[in-house]
């Protein structure tokens, strides 16, 4: 305690405190987590601050129950230096880990909305609007995170960004194989000028495809999930029933 309130004693002007948070933000795969926030919509630097800040938090918090555990005698002074940098690296992966999944579940998320949306966009464009207002109207209309994203493109687009070149943008962003391959046909389509309404139709189908093929998946393990209890707990218990009659008469006939 005193050595902390030498510290901020000491660091009146925050000089130190500053210099540690501006070495924070550049420890670690910097490029690594700015990308995972893109994928979830935060791609300004603020963004990435306020993830560092909030890792900082969690730091800081750990430190302090570890020194409330020293001080109360639950750690030794060995344990308590050896466990600090243990926290650290134990919250920066568990936050970093956190970060990725919540990426992993926003893609699926809009890889489950993906068929709507592209039936919806094809609805439009078979009906004569343009790609660029029918997914307009579709981001104004529709809720979600891919409509979210389309909002994105359209505000690129409203401010002087090619069409297409936003789109790459955004397939290139969420890293999904299906918005990926829909930007490549679209573009193609657009060049060559085939008909759009064939090419949306297209990728709509395939989208269900991989919508079907991604719920079987995820079922099949669902079924190898729920077979867990059944073979290494309901299965033993029942022969554990079924056997014991007999296990005891056999004692009984042993012991007579």
């Amino acid at each position: 305690m005193l050595s902390l309130l030498a510290f901020f004693v000491a660091d009146s002007e925050n000089e130190l405190v500053q210099r540690i948070y501006r070495r924070s933000l550049t420890a670690g795969d910097r490029t690594s987590i700015e990308e995972k926030l893109t994928k979830l919509g935060r791609n300004t630097q603020t963004d990435f601050e306020n993830f560092r800040i909030s890792q900082l938090t969690y730091i800081s918090i750990g430190f302090t129950f570890a020194t409330l555990a020293l001080f109360l005698g639950a750690l030794s002074l060995v344990l308590y230096l050896l466990s600090l940098p243990f926290i650290s690296l134990a919250i920066l992966f568990f936050t970093e880990r956190g970060l990725t999944q919540r990426c992993q579940e926003r893609v699926r998320g809009i890889e489950g909305e993906f068929p709507a949306v592209i039936e919806m966009l094809t609805l439009a464009v078979g009906a004569g609007e343009s790609p660029v207002m029918a997914i307009k109207r579709i981001s104004q209309r529709a809720n979600g995170h891919l409509a979210k994203e389309f909002r994105r493109v359209i505000q690129e687009v409203e401010a002087g960004r090619s069409f297409m070149a936003a789109l790459d943008d955004l397939s290139n962003r969420l890293s999904s194989d299906a918005i990926r391959r829909f930007v490549d046909s679209l573009a193609i389509s657009i060049a060559r000028g085939s008909s759009l309404v064939e090419t949306l139709s297209h990728s709509a189908h395939e989208a269900r495809n991989l919508e079907r093929v991604r719920l079987l998946t995820a079922a099949g393990k669902s079924e190898i999930s729920m077979m867990i209890p059944v073979v290494f707990l309901i299965l033993p218990v029942s022969i554990l029933f079924a056997l014991y009659p007999s296990l005891a008469n056999l004692n009984v006939f042993g012991s007579g």
